[in-house]
């Protein structure tokens, strides 16, 4: 009778932590995925980072050796909040580069500083977003 009754007790506090911030909290959100290319290359080792236009929370991801990022929104939720974004990049361990103080090194792509300071204008809607990002 007590291991039936421990296993309620776990199970209603389970249930009720589960409602706590749970996804109605949450604002909709839409996955998002794309490729970062710099001068025609794919750009590694990149943090995009996409700021909603009307406020909220912003998602970030980092690029892989491909130049392939996927955004994460929380720990448990992926993509980005659905409206409008200004989309920026930095390098994920800015260093000056040995040839050129005008590149930033992100441990695989060299950046140049002007599309660092680039902001790119993007629209995100409910479902799945290939939304590629070009800097030439």
């Amino acid at each position: 009778m007590k291991t039936m009754l421990r296993s309620l007790c776990v199970l209603s506090m389970t249930l009720m932590l589960s409602g706590c911030g749970g996804s109605s909290d949450a604002p909709d959100l839409g996955r998002v995925s794309g490729t970062v290319t710099v001068d025609g290359k794919p750009a590694s080792g990149v943090t995009v980072l996409f700021t909603p236009a009307d406020g909220g929370r912003s998602s970030t991801g980092q690029t892989d050796d491909s130049g392939h990022y996927e955004l994460i929104y929380s720990s448990s939720e992926m993509g980005a909040k659905v409206g409008s974004h200004t989309v920026s990049i930095s390098p994920a361990s800015a260093m000056p580069n040995d040839e050129s103080d005008d590149l930033m090194n992100t441990g695989g792509s060299e950046i140049p500083p002007e599309y660092l300071e680039e902001k790119k204008q993007v629209d995100v809607t409910a479902g799945s977003n290939e939304i590629n990002l070009s800097y030439p």
